[in-house]
Formats: structure tokens, sequence, C-alpha cells
């Protein structure tokens, strides 16, 4: 397509273009080069339809100066791969969530279109990931065979780097699909919770909220980290269960408590292999004298607080009401799309 006295020139900014690409590929960590073309042209070109060279072949023959075009479309390319680049070495607060929710591979269009808009504006660009966390937490915590993707492509064409717009759109269109919307979410988090796939980075957020103000415990880890029933699922070896818990005098659980409260968030706690077999299913007293002793986990010094008039006793109204703590106050209100911050004022 180009004049013959400027075929060697184009040939030579095109080589120079997919130079730089390459040089920048060598840098990555996380992505390989040929996700990073799907989720330019995911981006740019057809959405998440997006397949294969002849979808770009089809934007193409409509352009107009064709020349100009190539030349744009490489530079594209080159500035997406750049900035996949910056963000792999971006440590920002929401982005570090994304990482730990496993970041799935839809979302990083959203990712370079905001590169686009934003340049590298960091409160922007956190922004950005804030929404992306509370889509794909959701995403992760509802188990659906619903298609998530083809409802995402309408919101990914139409974001123009416009916050709160694209806050906006996520919620209505999730709320009509209803499987991600706002009574599904709170369903799923009243419901039961046990070995979703989410729980553990829940309540790892729910740790960061306790903490006092001005600290947190960051990167911190727990060695074999597990799920704790503070009510214990079942008798070991056979024996009834122990003292302290909502039991009858056979010492088993009523009917319902199974369903009901033994698998929701406020029966459910984080802690170490080591600590989950010290205390096994020993009366509750035993278990709050070792929760009291970890002195890095505040959801676990604090289940003394949800004791009634100090008695030592985990029954059904001391779950509901830590459970009313961690689903009313701290979870529903945290990945709700309406309480994201988008009217930045810069």
């Amino acid at each position: 397509y180009s004049p013959e006295e400027e075929t060697e020139t184009n040939i030579e900014f095109v080589s120079n273009i997919f130079k730089l690409i390459y040089l920048i590929i060598n840098d990555l960590k996380s992505l390989n080069e040929d996700s990073i073309l799907i989720y330019h042209c995911n981006a740019f070109i057809k959405g998440y339809p997006y397949r294969t060279l002849d979808d770009i072949k089809e934007v193409f023959i409509h352009a107009t100066d064709k020349v100009e075009w190539i030349k744009g479309f490489v530079n594209e390319l080159h500035t997406s791969f750049s900035n996949i680049k910056k963000m792999e070495n971006s440590t920002l607060p929401y982005l570090q969530d994304l990482r730990s929710l496993s970041m799935p591979a839809y979302v990083y269009p959203f990712i370079i279109k905001g590169y686009k808009y934003f340049n590298e504006n960091e409160d922007y660009l956190n922004t950005l990931y804030n929404i992306l966390e509370v889509v794909v937490f959701r995403y992760r915590l509802i188990n659906s065979r619903a298609d998530f993707i083809s409802r995402l492509n309408e919101i990914l064409l139409g974001f123009n780097g416009d916050l709160d717009k694209l806050k906006n759109h996520f919620k209505n269109k999730l709320n009509e699909a209803w499987y991600w919307g706002d009574n599904r979410t709170k369903e799923y988090l009243k419901g039961y919770m046990y070995e979703n796939r989410i729980l553990n980075y829940l309540l790892w957020k729910y740790e960061d909220s306790l903490q006092n103000r001005g600290y947190n415990i960051g990167n911190c880890k727990i060695e074999n980290e597990q799920i704790e029933h503070i009510s214990p699922r079942k008798p070991t070896n056979g024996t009834p269960i122990a003292t302290g818990y909502d039991v009858n005098e056979s010492n088993e659980y009523a009917d319902g408590f199974a369903d009901r409260e033994l698998n929701c968030l406020g029966n459910l706690m984080l802690i170490s292999g080591s600590h989950n077999a010290s205390i096994g299913n020993k009366p509750f007293s035993d278990k709050l004298l070792s929760y009291k002793s970890n002195p890095l986990l505040k959801q676990q010094a604090e289940i003394l607080d949800f004791m009634e008039n100090e008695t030592i006793k985990w029954g059904a109204s001391e779950i509901w009401e830590r459970h009313r703590k961690i689903v009313d106050k701290f979870a529903i209100p945290k990945w709700n799309f309406d309480n994201i911050k988008t009217k930045l004022n810069y």
C-alpha cells in the first residue's frame, strides 16, 4: 500500500517498532507475547470475540489510509506491551488485590485501555483496579455456569476512560444478569461459605479491617493456612462433640445447625495447620485460650468480644452476631459498586 519511494522507510518503521516490542518481551514475567496481542485486540479491535488475524483484517479493509492504519496499529501495540511491563512492576493496592484473586484474562483489556486513557496516573489506575477487584470478587464468589464474558463485552467496548460510567455499567449489567448482582452476592455471603474459592481472600481482607489504624499485616503468611470451624464440624474418633457448643443432651448438634450455622462466615476463621491440629475438637474454653494467645490475627482475639455475659459458649447466637459483623458491616459494603469513589478531585 505504500508509494514506491516510501516503501523501505515504512518497512523500517514497522521493523523498528517490533524490535522494541521484543526487547520488552524479554523483561515480561507474567504474560507471553501472544496473550498481550490478544488482550490488545480485545481492547481495540473487536472486544472479547477477537480470535485471529482475520478479525484485524476485517477492521483494516475499512481504513481510508491503510499505511497510516498499519503504522498506528503497531505503534499502539508497542504502547500496550510497554504498559503491561509497567503494570507488572506496579504495587498499587487494588492491583495487589487482583493478583491475590488470581487475575483472570478478561481484566487485562480493561487495564490496557486504562493505561491508554490515564497514562501513569496512579489514582485513576488504582480506582480502575478497585472496580475490577469488585467484579472479579463477585465472579469468583458465585459459582455459575452462566456466560460471564459475553456480558462484559459491551462494557469493554464502551469504556472510554470515564470511571464513574464504567462502575455504573458494571453494576447495572451484573444486576441485570442477576447471577453476579447485588442480591445474589448477598445470598452467597450469607449462606454456605466453607470451601468457597474466595473464602481465604475474604477473611484476609476482614483481618485487614480489624488491624489498628496505620498498621496492617501486609504480606504476612500463615504456615499451612487452613480454615477453622470454631464450632467443630464433627466429633473426633466417634466421641461426642466437646462442651461449650450448641449441642443437645446427647452432645449432638440440633437439626439444621449443620446447614445454617456450621459453615457460614460467622463460624469460619483463618488458622495455621499446626494451630488447627493442636486444638482439634476440644472444648470451646480451650479453643478460646489458644485464640487469645495468638498475637498476630485479630479475628482470633476478637472471638472473646462475642461472648454474652462472659459465658464461655459458642452457639448459634454468637455465630450469628459474628456473622452479621463480617457480612453486613464488612463484606457487603466492601464489595458494593456504590462505595467505590470514582469522582476523584485532581
